[in-house]
């Protein structure tokens, strides 16, 4: 077994040093940010995490295919999710840069899954709801199938949600 490497952790108030089995590499990203809620304020920390899945430099899909990812508020939240449909809601705010990449990976995920919905919602304009909905880090992915919560991906994880809508895919045509 490697031996393990000591990297720093960021958190709200400090960096320390960590022993961690996933720090191998000295190239590290954030992959997510941590958010705290304390009296109705969001404070933030980016979380660093092992360098994020490299992304396909293949032809990307054409514009034409792609579809623009709706904005949800929480008025439309729970029709969206409601329907008979899979979906996909990213929580996201405009500061987050993992959030931002994330984006650009939803719009070429709208061509490649036809049959799934996709929306977004910035959490950094309804936080009492996000707070609800006990959103703890950024970006979150939640897939709902009939208004339940299927499962959820926190971090800028594009490999990782194909794997899970491509799962989910499969069973919601078994049933």
């Amino acid at each position: 077994m490697e031996a393990l490497r000591s990297r720093p952790v960021a958190s709200l108030g400090h960096v320390s040093e960590r022993k961690h089995p996933l720090a191998l590499s000295n190239r590290r990203r954030a992959s997510h940010v941590a958010l705290s809620h304390h009296g109705g304020t969001v404070a933030a920390a980016t979380v660093v995490g092992v360098a994020l899945p490299a992304v396909s430099a293949a032809t990307p899909a054409p514009a034409n295919l792609e579809r623009a990812v709706p904005e949800l508020d929480p008025k439309n939240f729970h029709d969206f999710i409601s329907g008979g449909d899979l979906c996909v809601v990213d929580y996201y705010t405009d500061w987050c840069g993992p959030c931002q990449v994330m984006h650009k990976e939803l719009e070429k995920m709208t061509a490649a899954f036809k049959s799934v919905k996709f929306a977004k919602l910035n959490c950094g304009n309804c936080q009492e709801f996000s707070t609800r909905q006990r959103i703890r880090s950024l970006p979150t992915f939640r897939l709902y199938y009939k208004g339940t919560c299927l499962d959820e991906i926190t971090g800028a994880k594009p490999t990782q949600l194909r794997q899970l809508l491509t799962h989910y895919l499969c069973m919601t045509t078994i049933s």
